[in-house]
């Protein structure tokens, strides 16, 4: 697999700040940035470029990004209006539950990011996250034991059973973290457009899903995080590796990274060429309760700009938010799931936050509970069907 690309020096324009604080104006500044692949590494290198353009002092922070008590840890200081924070990141399944507490930001330039995830960052009218960084589902292949090119799930399932016995695994995916709604979301929408909302299209996944546990994925994925399950695939005890794509940095750096290919969620046979692809969103956004909210406005801004994005692409492998990118010849060079990220922008919908508000987040832990206990053979697939329904109508009547 092709290595990322030596980093290329990143020129900070001048014109990016008014004027360059003196000395007395700089202030200390806190970037919280979430602990997922390499967004830290990546958040920590944009606060140093940040720094040598604005005379400000940034403290990165690495931020949990495992489920409720991640959200939690950041509204416990949003209650006593703390103003230990000063620019976070932050998934789009938390801004209902975080708005109150962000700033509101001026509307980005036009073309800056997908019109869809753009609405995710936005409560009752207001814009309060400008998108950052996106993550989507990968299918990582062992290239020395399956072929490479497979476009439905039946052809990878067909392709695992009769791959070289040498001890591996099948299909290894984490089932035990905070991923898997999003995982399940994507592996619905590889039917066709329908979603979550469409009783047989639902079915139709929890049958496949539930026909390819035991098959080509063990028992065991129902109590997989999705650390384990990247680590038993760069180990070699997996020959295919579902996973979203903050798991990119990881894979290259393994020692079986020459043998794996990536390509993008694969789609149910029978259901069209062009299904939608799931796409979660990093955004940036600035407390509302900073004592430096003019430098912390200056801080998310430089975040988000494309220099940054493109930096972060070519450094570290994260996938940027900013659609523009991904017609540049260097983005697209990183390897070949940027250039198909490129050609399929149009096929990216981001989850329902925006359906579901605040309920969101409920019935994201509901649907898993009911995917987990269909993985583990507690329940059959028109039993967790119709869990996943009554779920859906519930958050959609609180939604609404």
């Amino acid at each position: 697999m092709k290595p990322f690309r030596v980093p290329l020096p990143i020129i900070v324009l001048a014109v990016f700040l008014a004027a360059v604080p003196t000395p007395s104006t700089a202030v200390n500044l806190t970037l919280s940035c979430l602990d997922v692949g390499s967004a830290v590494e990546a958040c920590r290198a944009s606060a140093r470029r940040f720094e040598a353009a604005s005379g400000h002092v940034v403290r990165v922070v690495a931020a949990d990004a495992s489920g409720r008590m991640a959200l939690g840890r950041y509204q416990a200081l949003f209650d006593i209006d703390s103003p230990r924070l000063d620019v976070l990141q932050f998934p789009d399944a938390w801004v209902p539950a975080m708005a109150p507490d962000l700033a509101t930001l001026p509307e980005p330039g036009e073309g800056a990011a997908i019109p869809e995830v753009l609405d995710a960052a936005r409560d009752a009218g207001r814009l309060v996250g400008w998108p950052h960084h996106m993550a989507l589902t990968l299918l990582f292949l062992r290239s020395d034991l399956l072929p490479t090119d497979p476009s439905a799930w039946s052809e990878l399932r067909e392709a695992l059973l009769v791959a070289p016995p040498d001890g591996t695994l099948g299909l290894a995916f984490g089932g035990a973290g905070p991923t898997l709604f999003v995982l399940f979301l994507d592996w619905v929408a590889s039917f066709g457009p329908g979603g979550v909302e469409d009783g047989p299209q639902v079915r139709a996944a929890l049958a496949a899903l539930n026909d390819a546990i035991g098959t080509i994925a063990p028992p065991s994925v129902a109590s997989t995080s999705p650390q384990e399950a990247v680590a038993a695939f760069t180990s070699g005890d997996a020959a295919a590796l579902l996973a979203r794509s903050t798991a990119l940095p990881a894979v290259r750096s393994s020692p079986i990274a020459q043998d794996v290919a990536a390509v993008l969620r694969l789609r149910a046979a029978g259901a069209p060429s062009r299904t939608p692809l799931v796409v979660t969103t990093w955004f940036v956004g600035v407390s509302r309760h900073s004592s430096n909210g003019e430098a912390a406005l200056d801080l998310a801004r430089f975040l988000a700009l494309k220099d940054e994005q493109r930096a972060a692409a070519l450094d570290f492998g994260v996938p940027p938010a900013s659609p523009s990118l991904y017609e540049e010849a260097a983005v697209a060079a990183i390897g070949p799931v940027f250039a198909r990220i490129g050609r399929e922008l149009g096929r990216l919908v981001p989850p329902p936050v925006a359906r579901y508000g605040s309920a969101y987040l409920e019935l994201s832990d509901e649907v898993a509970g009911a995917v987990r206990a269909l993985l583990r053979g507690e329940a059959g697939e028109a039993e967790t069907a119709a869990l996943i329904e009554r779920a859906v109508a519930r958050a959609g009547r609180q939604g609404e």
